[in-house]
């Protein structure tokens, strides 16, 4: 009988362990079910004030040089979901800290949930500055029509520098961001450019007229900005990949410092797309239609020849470094061409205009 009891006894203790057990497992599930629930709500940057909720949705790092386009183009960067059991008015406000000014919707919010988009405009020199890495935050606030904040939160977001290219086929446009043919420096060198075109021979333009000439008179004017960054300006070549590999191409990681023209003339020298954007710049300039050509790990210059024609003349920048004239240059490029095009390595011809239609606009 006694060793009966002691039987019962240590079932019972057996059981009373085991529901324990059940209680602690399924505890820990549910605990850890929350943990992942207000994981990802901190991704989404979720909270507020009863009866408002808000979820705030950011990319946690921006390119810099394309944000112009974004705020030309309204790009949605930034989207923020409400909602309210009860019905109001609601004032959304979203800055980037250091970078933007504010920009503020005012909406009715509801128990359905709702969204609206938000890409606030520069603040000043704000880019211009921003020539390295920077750690700052989106700040969103929510108030009612009395002021009552419902919601506010310093959302970490980090700008890349202006400098930073990020090479993939949705970005390609961008890169026209880099020429720049309102930039005082680009406008000094278009004069310079003109004072060298009287000295040419008679057949050539008579100043930087465009399109308002024959064809060999425009070849004649890329030809005097050519040797004004070769002769004047002693623009030396630097040697550097550019990391693109053509349409298809999405690697977050084919990214590149590229330096605004007028911090190549300042520095007399330059990479490949750098003296590409340069001379695209000034081409720009003087009503010219530019492309940029891209081959496995290089950038040249091609201008058409004709206004809305299809016909184009190209330039090299890598032969600076040789102190070869720009007619022999151009002839070179022209040669660089048609045994890239012979050879289908062309990875991709980006056209200035097609990136101004798109509202890429000059950087600065």
């Amino acid at each position: 009988m006694n060793m009966s009891k002691k039987y019962l006894l240590l079932l019972f203790v057996l059981v009373a362990l085991i529901a324990f057990s059940g209680v602690y497992i399924v505890g820990g599930a549910e605990a850890y079910a929350r943990y992942q629930q207000n994981s990802i709500a901190d991704k989404e940057h979720c909270g507020g004030q009863a009866p408002v909720r808000i979820c705030v949705h950011t990319p946690p790092a921006i390119f810099s040089a394309f944000y112009p386009s974004y705020v030309a183009a309204q790009s949605p960067l930034f989207s923020v979901d409400y909602s309210s059991s009860n019905a109001q008015t609601l004032l959304i406000t979203v800055t980037i800290a250091r970078f933007t000014q504010s920009q503020s919707q005012t909406v009715n919010a509801l128990a359905a949930v709702q969204s609206s988009v938000f890409t606030p405009p520069l603040q000043g020199q704000a880019l211009h500055n921003l020539t390295t890495e920077m750690n700052t935050s989106l700040h969103v606030q929510a108030t009612d029509t009395a002021g009552h904040v419902y919601y506010v939160n310093d959302i970490p977001i980090l700008l890349h520098s202006r400098w930073l290219m990020q090479w993939t086929t949705a970005n390609r446009l961008k890169i026209a961001a880099w020429s720049t043919p309102n930039d005082p420096e680009i406008v000094s060198l278009v004069n310079k450019a003109a004072i060298r075109l009287k000295n040419e021979q008679p057949s050539a333009p008579d100043g930087m007229i465009g399109y308002r000439g024959t064809r060999q008179q425009v070849t004649d004017q890329v030809d005097a900005i050519y040797d004004t960054l070769r002769l004047d300006y002693h623009i030396h070549y630097v040697q550097a990949t550019v990391p693109y590999s053509g349409a298809g191409s999405n690697s977050s990681a084919a990214t590149q410092n590229v330096k605004l023209p007028a911090e190549v003339l300042q520095q007399h020298s330059g990479m490949c797309i750098e003296l590409t954007t340069l001379l695209a710049s000034a081409v720009e300039k003087i009503g010219l239609n530019a492309e940029i050509v891209i081959i496995p790990g290089h950038a040249f210059l091609g201008v058409a020849d004709s206004e809305g024609g299809r016909h184009f003349q190209y330039w090299d920048a890598v032969d600076v470094n040789n102190n070869v004239a720009a007619d022999s240059a151009n002839v070179a490029a022209n040669n660089l061409y048609e045994t890239n095009v012979k050879q289908h390595t062309i990875l991709d011809t980006i056209l200035i205009g097609d990136a101004r239609a798109a509202r890429v606009g000059p950087m600065l």
